[in-house]
């Protein structure tokens, strides 16, 4: 009898010690995940969406996954960084981080060791919503040389912006120690979320990147957007023949500018696009790492863009007076609206707008062990609100998310990146200040600067050029009442009363068909024109 006992209690012992092993193998077996952010991105910027800024790292990373290449984001980074860490729709904006649970939480319970680096832009402190570790800062921009006083290590003010620092690379090298702490611990699953500013002003660069790019754009916006539509039609982005986007009524034609605007414009843009190759080249030594530590073999990546380009050029006036340019460290310049109508090709307006410019990303899903489509182009209209419920399918096998994916606004999109048939988030909705969106798989229903409904048929008319909205009275009243009982419920409030961008200073009318401020372009100083002067 007491053999049998003792053998029993072996066994029980045996069957504890599978099960403990069992569960760390099944701990190791769960997906790291990292999400990267680029904030005012515009659609068309990588080389992998047809742009001529050198982003051979992002390029890569789409060849080897997927293009998601009609994902939406919400036209403001506040909101769009809201959506996207909880998967609901948030028209308040930064509320939503109080008020639901973001997939940092989601993850810690279920293992993983969670870090943010970069930019936060929301209500609170990330150390307080559901992340182990913090370094950037909690406002919406910060000097890329001198950072702000908002900068923390986790909730310890950070303070130490010696001459070598930038941003960009700082939050690079910030991630890396994230991940490499990560993998030498215990090989806890982690989560990521890189939030790089780049490249939302202040439009700040190293030098020596800036002038690689001089010179490239004095064949001014048009030319360059024409040139990356024709690289869109040959990626397969663009289908010939569809009707693109006339040029802005708003926006002076590049001809008319006199040498001195155009020597300021190049400019502009050499620092922008400076910008983006910094990034790109971080999020190389990011990959890097990652491959070294063994973790790509079960890493899952989404890359987007938290809104379309900045089209606001509104402290140039102030930063010419004080002598300061594109680049500079104390300056604090913006796109404009040449270079962010290039920059969304093909489509139209911009950041903070509801049309496609504003709320178009160039996104990347990258997960070889993950999912199984690579090297492809995913057109199922999906929006940012659907990168939660994804996450959570892609961990629902080791983790029951059953009960929070029903609660959820968005819709997993993992069946088809495995090639399976999927049903998209139908309706999507949208709105900021006084613009607007609502859309289906067929239609959208947008206005801007409180302009009055347009409507486009999107199957027929993808880039919003002809409205039609004197043709469906019905319809229009339909998906108004849609999005009016939408905003009704997510808002808390029973009518709808926007902010009105016309009486903002800092957000003039973007309307490009005759509504829209116009344009005027700043001029290069004769005393600074030598500062960043290509050399022949």
């Amino acid at each position: 009898m007491e053999i049998k006992s003792v053998m029993k209690r072996i066994s029980i012992i045996f069957l504890l010690l599978i099960s403990i092993v069992s569960k760390g193998v099944k701990a190791q077996e769960k997906p790291n995940i990292i999400f990267i952010v680029a904030d005012d991105l515009g659609y068309s910027d990588l080389g992998a969406y047809g742009g001529e800024i050198k982003t051979p790292n992002l390029d890569k990373l789409a060849n080897e996954g997927v293009k998601l290449s009609n994902m939406h984001n919400a036209s403001m980074c506040i909101l769009s960084r809201s959506s996207f860490l909880t998967g609901k729709w948030w028209p308040k904006a930064g509320e939503g981080i109080t008020k639901s649970k973001n997939i940092a939480q989601q993850l810690k319970a279920n293992g993983y060791k969670t870090g943010i680096v970069g930019k936060w832009h929301l209500d609170g402190e990330p150390n307080n919503k559901g992340f182990d570790y913090f370094f950037g800062f909690l406002g919406g921009f910060s000097n890329y040389y001198k950072g702000s006083k908002d900068y923390r290590i986790n909730q310890t003010p950070f303070t130490n912006f010696g001459p070598d620092f930038y941003s960009t690379d700082a939050f690079t090298d910030k991630a890396i120690d994230f991940l490499n702490n990560t993998n030498k611990e215990d090989k806890q699953p982690f989560f990521l979320y890189l939030s790089y500013q780049a490249p939302h002003n202040p439009l700040q660069a190293p030098k020596e990147d800036i002038m690689k790019y001089r010179g490239t754009y004095l064949k001014g916006w048009q030319a360059v957007r024409d040139t990356r539509i024709k690289n869109q039609i040959n990626l397969g982005l663009v289908n010939p023949g569809t009707a693109i986007p006339a040029y802005p009524q708003n926006l002076p034609a590049w001809e008319t500018l006199t040498p001195e605007q155009k020597d300021l414009e190049d400019l502009r843009m050499s620092v922008y696009a400076a910008m983006v190759e910094r990034m790109d080249k971080g999020i190389g030594r990011l990959m890097e790492v990652i491959k070294a530590n063994g973790q790509a073999s079960n890493t899952f990546i989404i890359f987007i863009s938290d809104n379309g380009t900045d089209s606001f050029s509104v402290v140039d006036k102030a930063m010419l007076k004080q002598g300061l340019l594109p680049g500079d460290p104390n300056s604090n310049y913006q796109p404009g609206t040449g270079w962010a109508y290039a920059s969304v090709a093909p489509f139209r307006l911009y950041k903070i707008s509801q049309h496609g410019g504003g709320v178009k990303t160039g996104a990347i899903a990258w997960g070889p062990s993950v999912f199984k489509k690579s090297n492809a182009i995913i057109s199922a209209p999906l929006h940012i609100v659907d990168v939660v419920p994804t996450v959570l399918d892609i961990v629902s096998s080791k983790n029951k998310t059953d009960h929070i994916l029903d609660s959820l606004s968005g819709k997993s999109f993992l069946n088809i990146l495995n090639g399976k048939c999927f049903k998209p988030t139908n309706p999507m909705y949208f709105q900021y200040m006084d613009n607007r969106a609502i859309r289906t798989n067929k239609w959208t229903l947008a206005e801007v600067d409180g302009g009055g409904w347009e409507l486009y048929n999107i199957k027929k008319d993808p880039y919003e050029v002809n409205n039609i909205v004197q043709n469906h009275p019905k319809l229009v009243a339909k998906l108004e009442t849609n999005w009016l009982n939408w905003w009704k419920t997510e808002s808390g409030t029973h009518t709808y009363v926007p902010e009105s961008t016309k009486e903002d200073p800092n957000y003039k009318p973007q309307g490009d068909r005759g509504s829209g401020a116009l344009y005027t372009p700043s001029a290069m100083p004769a005393e600074l024109s030598n500062k960043y002067k290509k050399s022949k």
